[in-house]
């Protein structure tokens, strides 16, 4: 008799489909369970002790046959079936913890056989010895032997210790990503911060270079060259955020061209361009500036009809920065630097997929676009 391929194949693509299905159940489950707080996740588990012991509680009525009534659920054995449930869940999430992530899987093993025995021994002394003497009322029927009583809740002691070892499973879940996200968002600052101390020096070097230059040749623009020092020093200092407003970063890019305009004797070709509202955007800070660098330490400003231009867009949630200078072939740059790598690994740290960074160039003009989502 030979097989049914067509059969087969329905049933491997049903068995197929049953597996996508629990494995995309269980990435939703994992991701709700894991943005909950504290107190969301403790009213989760109060919800579902509350379920068991309704439930266990319903299981004993079919059982016995008895009425399912309101009164039933809140009487005196629900109370003592809280404290147990509640008692062995915390024990068994404790022990989960202890031992099985360090693998003491002879420990574990006795630990369960214990909780098994304490879970028997608890719900015995509370509802066959306490509530007897208290209430008068007994669970079981007055006949029932120990031995009885102690194998019937075999069964019920196992099913809360599964349920305790999956709350823990969930919390170790839930924690291991909160620590694994809370390291990521310590070693993105931490790069960020090194990145930002890169950025600082580099341009305080490059500054102080030009300033030696105005006070070594006895220019009268030295003055003001160190007012503009202190406001772009003031910028650098202060702007610490994540973002700032894509005006100040404006200003900031203005400033260290009026500076670099003090630098030279003649008139530097120049063209500045905004379009649109700035106003309403927010960039990460000292982004803007490593172009206009790069642009002043390989440009070629001697040429009038081959200004350095600098363009400024903002449309909608789109900015877009432009530089595009002549390049100076008499220049070498011998000191290396951290600019534009720089520049490139902070925005893959803070506009990860939400940037495009083009830098071209035909031998004789050098041309940067920086295109990006600012808020």
């Amino acid at each position: 008799m030979s097989a049914n391929p067509q059969g087969y194949g329905q049933r491997r693509s049903q068995i197929n489909k049953a597996r996508l299905q629990t494995r995309l159940f269980y990435s939703v489950t994992k991701s709700y369970f894991s943005s909950m707080t504290k107190k969301q996740l403790a009213a989760v588990y109060g919800v579902v002790v509350f379920m068991m012991v309704w439930g266990f509680d319903l299981l004993g009525a079919l059982k016995f046959n008895e009425p399912i009534t309101l009164d039933r659920t809140l009487r005196v054995f629900a109370v003592t079936q809280v404290i147990y449930s509640v008692a062995t869940l915390v024990l068994t999430r404790y022990i989960f913890h202890k031992y099985f992530l360090s693998k003491q899987y002879w420990q574990l093993l006795a630990s369960v056989v214990g909780m098994v025995i304490f879970f028997i021994a608890l719900r015995y002394f509370l509802e066959e010895i306490l509530a007897a003497a208290l209430f008068g009322y007994h669970n079981y029927s007055r006949g029932v032997s120990f031995a009885y009583y102690a194998l019937d809740n075999v069964y019920y002691a196992l099913v809360y210790l599964a349920l305790g070892f999956l709350i823990f499973l969930l919390d170790n879940q839930i924690a291991s990503q909160k620590m694994q996200a809370l390291l990521m968002q310590k070693t993105r600052e931490a790069e960020l911060q090194f990145l930002r101390s890169q950025i600082n020096p580099h341009f305080l070097f490059n500054t102080l270079n030009n300033i030696y230059s105005l006070v070594y040749e006895k220019s009268p623009k030295a003055p003001e060259a160190v007012l503009k020092l202190a406001e772009l020093m003031r910028y650098l200092l202060y702007e610490q955020k994540e973002k700032v407003p894509l005006t100040r970063e404006w200003q900031y890019v203005q400033n260290f061209i009026d500076l670099q305009r003090l630098r030279f004797s003649q008139e530097l070709p120049i063209e500045l361009q905004v379009e649109g509202s700035a106003e309403r955007h927010e960039i990460i800070p000292h982004l803007l500036i490593c172009f206009i660098e790069n642009a002043f330490k390989h440009g070629d400003f001697k040429d009038a009809s081959a200004p350095l231009r600098v363009k400024l867009y903002c449309n909608g949630r789109t900015v877009k920065f432009e530089t595009e200078n002549k390049i100076n072939h008499h220049y070498k740059d011998e000191t290396g630097g951290v600019g534009l790598e720089n520049i490139k690994r902070r925005l893959e740290l803070l506009y990860p997929n939400c940037y495009d960074l083009q830098i071209a160039t035909d031998g004789n003009t050098y041309t940067s676009q920086l295109t990006l989502n600012a808020n």
